[in-house]
C-alpha cells in the first residue's frame, strides 16, 4: 500500500505537547491532511471508509493515532462542538443535529502511522495491455515474468499511465491497487472507453550492501533439467553461501541472464534456488546450462 507520510523529527526536549512526546516515542509518522466532506448536509464525515475510497493507498492499514482540526486549525476537542466519533477505527464524524447551536464546523483529519523504513523502488513494469479484458499488472503475473525482481512483501505500489499520469488522476475506475494483489483495471467497469495502459513499480525495503558469492554450476541439463538448488549447493560447497541470501543471479555458462534466454524457469529465488526443467521447454529443446550466485549481507564470507 502506498502511504505518504511525514516523519515526526522533533526531539522530546522541544516537543510542544504531550502528544508530540508520545508520537516521538512511538515513532509515529503522519499522513497528509484530508478534507473530503463539508458540513452542509447532515454533518462533517471524515471516515476511514470514505477516505480510503477517495485516497487509495494514502492511509496505512492500522493507524496509531488520529488528529482532527477545523480548517482554521483549531483542534476538534477545543472547538466546543459535540463530536460523535473520533478514533482510528471509524475516523471522524460530527453530526449537525447534535450541536447545541448551529452546524458542525468544517474539519480536516490526518492519521499517525508507523514510520515506514526507507523505501527503494523497483523498475517500472508493463506486462499487459488493455486490449483484452483490461490492464492486469498483478504481482502473481509480474513475479512469473520477472522472477526475483520484486521483494516478497512490498511496502508500497505506484501506478501511472505509460505517459506518466498517476492512476488515481487518470479518471478511470481502478479495481485493485495494493501491495497484496498489485494493479488491475477492468474495461467493463469504465464509464467511457477502455482502461488506459498502465505501468507499475513497487517500493521495497532498501537492501543492505550486498556481497556476492562465487558462481556455482553443480548440475548439467542432460538429465531432467538444470538444478542449482540451495540444498544441493550447500552440500557440495559447505560454508560458501550465507544462511539467508538477499538475492540470486542466474546466467547461462556463456553469461546470458536467465530472464533473457527465452526459456521457462521453474524456480529462481533465495529460498529454493534455481531450477529449469527440460519438460517445460518449448519445441522439445532442453534447458541451457546455467550457473548461479547469491547476494549476501556484507561482509561475506
Amino acid at each position: 500500500m502506498k502511504v505518504l507520510i511525514f516523519c515526526v523529527v522533533l526531539s522530546a526536549s522541544i516537543a510542544g505537547t504531550l502528544q508530540d512526546v508520545l508520537d516521538i516515542q512511538r515513532q509515529v509518522c503522519y499522513t497528509q491532511w484530508f478534507d473530503r466532506d463539508d458540513p452542509s448536509g447532515n454533518g462533517d464525515y471524515e471516515t476511514l471508509t470514505d477516505l480510503r475510497k477517495e485516497y487509495p493507498g494514502k492511509i496505512c492499514s492500522q493507524p496509531l493515532t488520529i488528529q482532527a482540526v477545523t480548517m482554521s486549525g483549531v483542534a476538534a476537542e477545543k472547538s466546543g462542538q459535540v463530536i460523535q466519533t473520533y478514533d482510528t477505527v471509524v475516523g471522524f464524524t460530527c453530526v449537525n443535529a447534535q450541536q447545541k447551536k448551529g452546524n458542525c464546523l468544517d474539519y480536516k483529519v490526518r492519521f499517525g502511522c508507523p514510520c515506514a523504513p526507507q523505501v527503494c523502488y523497483t523498475q517500472w513494469f508493463d506486462r499487459d495491455d488493455p486490449s483484452g479484458f483490461g490492464d492486469y499488472e498483478t504481482l502473481e503475473h509480474l513475479r512469473t515474468e520477472y522472477p526475483g525482481k520484486i521483494c516478497p512483501k512490498p511496502l508500497s505500489i505506484q501506478a501511472t499511465t505509460i505517459s506518466g499520469v498517476p492512476a488515481e488522476q487518470s479518471g478511470k475506475v481502478i479495481q485493485t491497487y495494493d501491495t497484496v494483489v498489485g494493479f488491475a483495471c477492468v474495461n467493463a467497469q469504465q464509464k467511457k472507453g477502455n482502461c488506459l495502459d498502465y505501468k507499475v513499480r513497487f517500493g521495497c525495503p532498501c537492501a543492505p550492501q550486498v556481497c556476492y558469492t562465487e558462481w556455482f554450476d553443480r548440475d548439467n541439463p542432460s538429465g531432467f533439467g538444470d538444478y542449482e538448488t540451495l540444498t544441493d549447493l550447500r552440500k557440495e560447497y559447505p560454508g560458501k553461501i550465507c544462511s539467508q541470501p538477499l538475492s540470486i543471479q542466474a546466467t547461462t555458462i556463456s553469461g546470458v541472464p536467465a530472464e533473457n534466454t527465452g526459456q521457462v524457469i521453474q524456480t529462481s529465488d533465495t529460498v529454493v534456488g534455481f531450477t529449469c526443467v527440460n519438460a517445460d521447454q518449448k519445441n522439445g529443446n532442453g534447458c541451457l546450462d546455467y550457473k548461479v550466485r547469491f547476494g549476501c549481507p556484507c561482509p561475506f564470507p
